[in-house]
């Protein structure tokens, strides 16, 4: 005697490309907070980084000015380590939202990959591209579009959660006796 069971009906295309836009949200939004977490942490030890130096260089001013002269790694390293606060300034700091739109970029490509996309659909993952032709068009900078690089991140974001909610099936409406 043979046990039969039910069996599962395939899912819909529109179902599975909803699973799909699905996990690549989920995917995302790991990675934007994931980003978005290490660049505020970044912004905490180079404020600490930043006073501490404040510290050190004016105890290195008051070692001149009391003792005659300080060893010449004393100035090599308040000069190395300067450098390295303002380099991350420049670099992370003022461009936050673009590292944190990276971040979500890479992971909505993961999660799809994943989640099964198929390989005719992976072009479409390019989607941000659009938005760095319009920005190059309308001849503003590629890091800080209109004032702020934030926008990056809804230039990303954006397009997946509107695929969500165009492929989120609709809710099921209770049956009435």
């Amino acid at each position: 005697m043979s046990v039969q069971t039910a069996s599962r009906p395939t899912p819909t295309r529109r179902r599975r490309a909803g699973a799909i836009v699905a996990s690549a949200l989920r995917g995302g939004l790991i990675g934007t907070l994931t980003a978005g977490v290490a660049w505020v942490l970044a912004g905490a030890i180079t404020g600490t980084a930043f006073v501490v130096l404040v510290l050190a260089s004016l105890g290195a001013v008051a070692w001149v000015a009391f003792r005659g002269a300080a060893p010449t790694w004393v100035w090599l390293a308040l000069a190395i380590a300067w450098a390295v606060v303002l380099i991350e300034r420049a670099v992370v700091q003022e461009n936050g939202g673009v590292w944190v739109a990276i971040a979500g970029w890479l992971g909505v490509i993961v999660a799809a990959r994943r989640a099964g996309i198929s390989k005719w659909a992976l072009p479409l993952l390019a989607y941000p591209l659009i938005s760095v032709a319009i920005v190059l068009l309308a001849g503003e900078d590629l890091l800080d579009p209109w004032g702020s690089s934030w926008l990056w991140l809804a230039a990303v974001l954006g397009p997946v959660v509107g695929a969500r909610t165009l492929l989120k099936p609709p809710p099921e409406s209770p049956s009435s006796s």
